[in-house]
């Protein structure tokens, strides 16, 4: 059996009560506050589709440069799946996995605008903790497929599901505005989309579509709570 992880929800740093800056997770409007290896775990999930050994040897790497203890991976793990930071899905194949892990995650397409780079770049370079040459890379052009142009284009319409912008594109969909929703974007339809989506063309190219988009830093997952 395979298992996938990833994390979930829109990384702000506030100020508290006290002025101190305190990292929070926002999923689905709830605010979050985070400890320092809820933080750590989290992020290395944030953007990144892996196993349960594989983010544990990025977690075990990072806990070394931040005094973060690295026997505490499997709690940190289980606290963040029991706050729904963090989701996960088993199958016994991978692209069966992948589907499970983002079917019912809505799709947030982040604004590319130079300020949001900019505290991208940072956040990279001084949180992350990531090269200069690596970090840089926020600033490249984004050169989309005609697939990932798709599903910018549902997501930024309506707020949806991956099950909801894989049955948007299987059924031709493009008009996901307010009035114009189709029946497979309503609460009921998307819960029982099921394994319909396995049998539709060019699925498996839309699932790769928004895999990639999330890992390339396009967009960000939310859930219901």
């Amino acid at each position: 059996m395979i298992t996938l992880y990833t994390a979930v929800g829109r990384y702000e740093l506030r100020k508290n009560e006290n002025g101190e800056k305190q990292p929070i997770v926002k999923v689905d409007q709830k605010e979050m506050a985070l400890s320092r290896e809820e933080l750590l775990l989290w992020s290395c999930l944030m953007w990144e589709i892996l196993t349960k050994e594989e983010a544990k040897t990025y977690f075990l790497k990072k806990a070394v440069r931040m005094d973060v203890s690295q026997e505490r991976f499997d709690a940190v793990l289980q606290r963040l799946e029991v706050r729904q930071l963090v989701v996960s899905a088993q199958a016994e194949k991978g692209d069966i996995a992948l589907y499970r892990l983002l079917a019912n995650l809505y799709v947030i397409p982040l604004e590319s605008s130079f300020m949001v780079k900019v505290q991208a770049f940072f956040r990279f370079i001084f949180f992350e903790k990531l090269p200069l040459t690596v970090a840089k890379n926020v600033f490249q052009k984004e050169n989309y497929t005609e697939m990932e142009r798709r599903v910018l284009h549902l997501a930024r319409k309506a707020r949806l599901s991956c099950a909801e912008i894989l049955a948007c594109i299987a059924n031709d969909e493009i008009d996901t505005s307010i009035g114009n929703q189709s029946e497979l974007q309503k609460e009921k339809a998307r819960d029982n989309l099921g394994f319909f989506l396995w049998f539709c063309d060019g699925h498996r190219k839309a699932l790769e579509a928004i895999s990639t988009l999330y890992l390339n830093k396009d967009i960000i997952f939310d859930k219901r709570k």
